[in-house]
């Protein structure tokens, strides 16, 4: 039976997509909670806490069909306390969890600044599920920045955190490909030496 928390039986991929790497980042988290293990605050916590804004700017935006990633609070408690950050994850699955195929379909305007020193605003148009998909990977991409930090730590990562799913996806192709397989139908011959 699925959790408060988990994706419903028939969500849509991206939705699922979402709640693993929302459940990559819990891990990560966790891995830093408590008085023992190593530092959160630095990079691993100012990584998560980007990663966290623009996922909440998408699933809590400031103005209703407005998503503006560059408007982030950038709070400094949540790039510092494991805790705030294991909230903040549960609430997206929570909220994440509420959403079905209809809602990714909904149209929304996403706003920013661009130019190398922010010097312009740019508004375009969307949808919830194009979003979805670049916060996710948006996700993935600081959880590989995070990684070397965690192996320097002793931190046990998963082998696929940080990694793309197309790139996870071409590694298995490789890996099965390579190996070598071994037919059932026929029975081997054995040779005798006389």
């Amino acid at each position: 039976m699925p959790t408060p928390t988990s994706p419903r039986p028939d969500a849509p991929p991206l939705l699922v997509f979402n709640h693993q790497v929302l459940d990559q980042c819990l891990r990560v988290v966790s891995a830093h909670a408590g008085p023992e293990r190593p530092r959160y605050a630095g990079p691993v916590g100012s990584h998560l806490r980007h990663a966290i804004e623009h996922w909440q700017a998408l699933v809590w935006p400031a103005q209703p069909g407005c998503v503006d990633y560059d408007a982030r609070p950038r709070e400094a408690e949540l790039e510092a306390s494991p805790a705030l950050a294991q909230t903040r994850l549960k609430d997206l699955q929570q909220q994440l969890a509420t959403w079905c195929a209809d809602t990714l379909s909904a149209p929304v305007q996403v706003r920013g600044q661009c130019g190398l020193t922010g010097e312009f605003d740019f508004t375009v148009p969307s949808t919830l599920g194009r979003e979805l998909a670049f916060v996710a990977s948006h996700a993935v991409h600081h959880l590989a920045l995070i990684r070397p930090h965690c192996l320097a730590q002793g931190i046990a990562i998963e082998a696929d955190l940080g990694k793309a799913p197309a790139t996870v996806a071409h590694e298995l192709a490789n890996a099965r490909a390579s190996t070598p397989t071994f037919s059932t139908d026929t029975p081997p011959t054995h040779h005798q030496e006389t």
